[in-house]
């Protein structure tokens, strides 16, 4: 078990696209590409601590949700 959840996209053109987003909505998670992961698993870094609340990780989810639609990722 681990606070850190990655989010693996693959594209690193498609990470940054993501994290833009999220952040302009005001979910903040770390962009990895790399080196620092192998090629093709570029991922979005997120991390939970038991302050979030079930309103706060709910309204991240629904954010996930709708960046992923804005951005093609889910129908």
């Amino acid at each position: 078990e681990t606070p850190v959840i990655p989010i693996i996209l693959g594209d690193d053109m498609l990470v940054f696209a993501f994290w833009k987003r999220l952040l302009e909505e005001g979910v903040f998670v770390n962009p990895v590409r790399p080196p620092a992961v192998p090629a093709g698993r570029a991922l979005l870094r997120t991390s939970y601590m038991a302050t979030h609340t079930t309103e706060q990780i709910d309204r991240a989810l629904q954010i996930f949700s709708d960046v992923g639609r804005g951005l093609g990722l889910i129908s």
